[in-house]
């Protein structure tokens, strides 16, 4: 079982529906925190590792984050496509939803499409 620590973004409130108790709780059974302090008890890892690793987990998300930014413009139309063999009234209705917002943002006031 996982549980996710922070909010789903910055605009996400976890406040509304847990509580810091819950949250610390849960904190307690996070597995790179309790892999580091088994090691570091082991004498197998020392605060100089613990940073070297930090800085290379960061360095790698930050590269990471560099290359999905430099990716073409995708079409938001491809969340519908390949969903089903044949789409659900629902599915075409999210679809029909999605290219309205789509029109309506590129027809905005500063007429600018994405």
């Amino acid at each position: 079982m996982t549980y996710r620590i922070d909010a789903h973004t910055n605009a996400d409130d976890a406040t509304r529906y847990r509580g810091d108790s819950e949250v610390e709780a849960w904190r307690a059974h996070d597995p790179i925190a309790l892999l580091e302090h088994e090691l570091t008890e082991r004498g197998l890892l020392d605060e100089d590792g613990i940073r070297a690793a930090r800085e290379d987990a960061e360095a790698m998300a930050a590269d990471l984050r560099a290359r999905m930014n430099q990716d073409p413009a995708l079409d938001p139309m491809d969340l519908f496509a390949h969903v089903y063999a044949e789409p659900t009234p629902q599915l075409r209705e999210q679809e029909a939803q999605l290219r309205a917002e789509l029109a309506a943002e590129a027809d905005g006031p500063q007429g600018v499409g994405r």
